[in-house]
């Protein structure tokens, strides 16, 4: 049978993969279809109608793509497809009977990991009350849902994930890797555990040593990958001295299979990084952690559910920066509790901090998180299933919020953002650095350094304008917030194109540095003349800024509003650029929404 898998694929995409492996190893023909925006939907309709595929399945992953995904199930069965829709994923799953009872496109949801059900489905498209995990509409058009029988424990079992075309940094293939699936704590904003709990099973498995052996030693000698991007949720195990001896054992499995001068990335809370652990992946080739910071209050943790302390993340820092290693974290410094003072204490943990790469956001009511639980209790929940909303209960706090949303907006949140960009230029930097430190002189170091430095004080400057702002301001005052977030936006945007041209220009020198060794010729790049100089604010933006860039206002087609004018449902990124776009080409009132 074919079956096409469709979902972003701006990296390997380890589910549809591991999906693709397991189907064809059943003898089954897969093809892997990237629909990365809605731009990509006339595309990836016609190569899945010529794929001749029976199943059309959709990773459906994330809330803010939902919308994108039903309109892409419409218009695939608009141009013809007749074949079996189904739609898997965290956000698929949790909203299952919706889009089996009201969207018609779809057939079937996957309640939980794919590989086990897809095989299923495949085997039994006749008769669907035979799959284990599926919600589907049945002969009388209602939802029904079939029992799950569990994730699988056994993940050694499972055939790798199939792999077509590697991605490369200075000429090193990259590879996504996943040693562990699930996660071992329960933080408020995560739906990690409860997507786990719908299919059943254990929510926190991993594989075995020799099997992740066998798979990185593979990709090595048979793919030339050196890069390996460790997906985990959490790569470390909860008992600090286990995780230890394994990492110690891989380490020790690669050497012995001729696994050398490779690099690793994972991810990590602040309470499982040790001097011991750390050594061990250095030795191993660790060059970024993306490490759970999330937010700088004690308060802020507790009302996360974190389960750590402001002490353990300090120390991961500590240890972390100690080796070295290319450290990008995330603040979650609004959560529905959010009071002045956690936010203070958050431009605190900035001001500390600033010489590693973070962003910082709310803590989003996903669904069957404990903050969905919380919202829905106290009554505070807003939207639906497609975004899920809600105020802070602090109106200070919430117009802390508002203004730093609208006035951070392409910092933040683009896919090109000064914050993203901070943490790419790192990201090289820390790369070169791992093979081929003999490039690296202490001026080019320097420049990185600063150039992450300058962005994070720049941020941390804008914010306590902000902080001082509300701390003094009436928050009913809809008039006098909107100008401060206007006039603040203005110096954002132009602080960001002056900082993205500055970090444009030292990528470049660590690109020209690999280059010369590339082309054989001796010694470092020499420095640019302009590297560190100050650009104009007439020099074209990386990010184009939209002018008259306003609040969203009543009536307009968009989601309803809150008291500061701003939307309530998170609109995604590329939406929201494309709706300006087209209402400025118009001549209609440009205007901004929420995420």
């Amino acid at each position: 049978m074919n079956v096409a898998l469709i979902g972003a694929e701006l990296e390997e995409n380890l589910g549809l993969r591991y999906i693709a492996s397991s189907l064809e190893a059943q003898g089954h023909s897969v093809a892997i279809i990237p629909f990365n925006s809605a731009q990509d939907t006339e595309t990836a309709v016609a190569q899945t109608i010529a794929s001749g595929s029976q199943i059309a399945g959709l990773s459906m992953v994330f809330t803010s793509r939902g919308r994108e995904f039903c309109r892409f199930a419409a218009r695939l069965r608009e141009a013809g497809f007749r074949g079996h829709v189904i739609a898997g994923g965290p956000f698929a799953s949790f909203n299952a009977e919706v889009l089996v009872a009201e969207f018609s496109a779809f057939d079937s949801v996957a309640l939980g990991e794919g590989e086990e059900l897809m095989c299923r489905l495949a085997e039994n498209l006749e008769d669907l009350s035979r799959v284990p995990g599926l919600c589907y509409r049945d002969t009388e058009g209602r939802a029904r849902t079939n029992p799950a029988v569990g994730n699988p424990d056994q993940l050694d079992q499972l055939p790798w994930p199939k792999r077509t075309i590697f991605h490369s940094y200075f000429d090193k293939p990259i590879a996504s890797v996943l040693t562990s699936r699930g996660c071992w704590r329960e933080c408020a904003f995560c739906s990690i555990n409860a997507w786990y709990e719908r299919g059943g099973g254990k929510k926190f498995r991993v594989r075995s040593v020799e099997s992740i052996i066998a798979e990185l030693t593979s990709l090595y000698h048979h793919h030339g990958v050196r890069i390996f991007n460790l997906q985990d949720d959490n790569f470390f195990l909860p008992n600090p001295v286990k995780a230890a001896e394994r990492f110690a054992a891989i380490r020790d499995g690669l050497r012995a299979n001729g696994v050398a001068e490779i690099a690793i990335a994972v991810k990590a809370r602040p309470d499982s990084i040790t001097e011991e652990s750390i050594r061990i992946l250095d030795e191993l080739g660790l060059f970024r952690v993306f490490l759970g910071v999330e937010n700088g209050s004690e308060n802020g943790l507790r009302n996360l559910n974190r389960k750590n302390t402001v002490a353990q993340i300090l120390n991961a820092l500590r240890i972390l920066n100690d080796f070295d290693i290319h450290i990008a974290y995330n603040l979650l410094m609004f959560e529905p509790d959010t009071v002045l003072d956690d936010l203070r204490v958050n431009l605190r943990f900035m001001e500390r901090h600033i010489e590693n790469p973070f962003n910082f956001c709310r803590a989003e009511a996903y669904p069957g998180t404990g903050l969905e639980c919380k919202l829905l209790r106290e009554g505070r929940l807003l939207g639906d299933a497609f975004g899920y909303d809600y105020r802070l209960a602090d109106p200070r706090s919430e117009a802390f919020h508002q203004i730093a949303n609208y006035a951070f907006f392409d910092r933040n949140f683009s896919d090109f953002g000064l914050h993203y960009f901070n943490m790419q230029v790192d990201f090289y930097f820390q790369l070169l650095r791992r093979f081929h430190p003999e490039l690296l002189t202490q001026t080019l170091r320097a420049a990185v350094r600063n150039f992450i430095k300058q962005t994070n004080l720049d941020t941390f400057e804008r914010c306590s304008e902000i902080y001082d702002y509300v701390a003094g301001c009436d928050p009913a005052d809809q008039v006098a917030l909107r100008d401060f977030a206007r006039q603040l936006r203005d110096r954002v945007d132009l602080h960001s194109r002056e900082l993205l041209v500055r970090g444009e220009r030292i990528l470049n020198w660590l690109e020209d540095t690999y280059a010369r060794k590339a082309a054989g010729l001796a010694g470092p790049a020499p420095v640019p003349p302009d590297v560190g100089a100050s650009p104009s604010a007439r020099e074209t933006p990386l990010v184009a800024h939209i002018p008259g860039l306003e609040f969203t206002v009543p009536g307009r087609g968009w989601e309803t509003v809150d008291l500061f004018g701003v939307s309530r449902a998170p609109v995604p990124y590329n939406v929201f650029r494309a709706r300006l776009a087209e209402e400025d080409r118009t001549g209609e009132e440009v205007v901004c929404a929420s995420r």
